[in-house]
């Protein structure tokens, strides 16, 4: 079988085929990681913020038993207070209840924006949990997605790779080793079509966008061997629609 322009483009799309899928295959995987890690991010952000919250009530109650504390000890001293019989006695008694109701007034200050804080950081872990959730969903339907794919793609991997086997047939043996080097170097993208310009009789590569020599052109048009680009070395095949307008011309 001759190494025509059709059976090239064809080998040439058998090539990027394949390379498309195993793209798919090697960076769904990346992705799968990368967004499981973003989950497990939310997630330690997520038990920061729980933490945070439940630092916050255990200051609150804390607060509280110091208020607790403080008021039994003004209850203290204002029975004491009656039972005092020297004025200067009575005087000091009267200035500690005064300090430690001043002091009792800032722990409910400090209780009640507390309890506000607490208020503003429930809401915000509700709501980072909510996010994670659905965060946790979305990875979850992905890996769902990734493990349902792999094993279909891989069989059509498998399927192309043999499709580019059999169409391989065309290469001339002469030619193989420089075509597996070629493939080597520039895999998928190792063949290009030469756009002609019938005006003119010239041709560029569509590899590296470099004007082909006459004498490539005209072996391109020929096809009676691989033709390769002196420029960036892709195996050569003439574009579809110029392909079919020399195929005209040599009726």
């Amino acid at each position: 079988m001759p190494a025509t322009a059709e059976n090239l483009r064809e080998l040439h799309q058998l090539h990027q085929r394949a390379k498309a899928l195993r793209d798919r295959l090697a960076s769904a995987p990346k992705t799968l990681a990368s967004r499981q890690a973003a989950l497990d991010s939310r997630k330690a952000a997520l038990e920061d913020a729980r933490k945070a919250l439940q630092d916050a009530k255990v200051q609150v109650k804390k607060r509280e038993h110091l208020m607790q504390a403080q008021q039994g000890k003004i209850d203290d001293l204002k029975v004491k207070l009656n039972l005092v019989k020297k004025n200067e006695e009575y005087k000091a008694i009267q200035n500690q209840i005064a300090n430690d109701k001043s002091s009792l007034g800032n722990l409910e200050d400090e209780i009640l924006n507390g309890y506000s804080e607490i208020e503003a950081q429930s809401a915000d872990v509700a709501k980072l949990e909510a996010e994670y959730k659905q965060f946790a969903d979305d990875v979850a339907a992905f890996r769902d997605q990734v493990e349902s794919q792999t094993g279909p793609q891989k069989t059509q991997l498998d399927e192309l790779e043999k499709a580019v086997a059999e169409a391989e047939a065309i290469i001339p043996d002469d030619q193989r080793e420089r075509y597996r080097r070629t493939i080597k170097q520039h895999g998928a993208d190792a063949m290009a079509a030469v756009e002609v310009d019938f005006k003119t009789h010239t041709g560029a590569c569509s590899g590296c966008y470099v004007t082909i020599t006459t004498q490539t052109l005209s072996e391109v048009m020929r096809a009676e061997s691989l033709s390769f680009c002196n420029t960036c070395g892709r195996i050569l095949y003439l574009a579809e629609e110029d392909h079919q307008n020399t195929r005209r011309k040599s009726r």
